[in-house]
């Protein structure tokens, strides 16, 4: 589901077990109503082609990460301050507002 050039888009699912087992400790509490969170990625990394899109910066040159790598444009995560927070900060942030076990 992950390789790449399948035109298949992927979801990821991230499943919290309910445990109200005080010997085995709660984990996460059973509750009648609960957060979801959601998100969709808005910033196309690749182009119609499949070819990976680049960050650049206001001049025209492309961005270079700290190794000297190019930075894939995309809304995922913030690479390094360089790029905007992305879905894994804003997921983060859900997790700790939650307090997820598994965060």
């Amino acid at each position: 589901m992950f390789k790449p050039h399948t035109g298949t888009k992927t979801s990821v699912l991230f499943v919290q077990k309910w445990n109200d087992n005080p010997k085995a400790g709660a984990l996460c509490p059973k509750s009648d109503d609960y957060n979801i969170f959601f998100a969709t990625m808005q910033e196309p990394s690749k182009d119609s082609s499949g070819d990976k899109i680049y960050c650049k910066n206001a001049d025209g040159s492309f961005t270079l990460d700290t190794h000297g790598h190019l930075i894939v444009k995309h809304d995922l995560f913030n690479h390094d301050g360089l790029t905007k927070d992305g879905i894994a900060e804003a997921f983060s942030e859900f997790a700790k507002k939650e307090k997820l076990s598994f965060f």
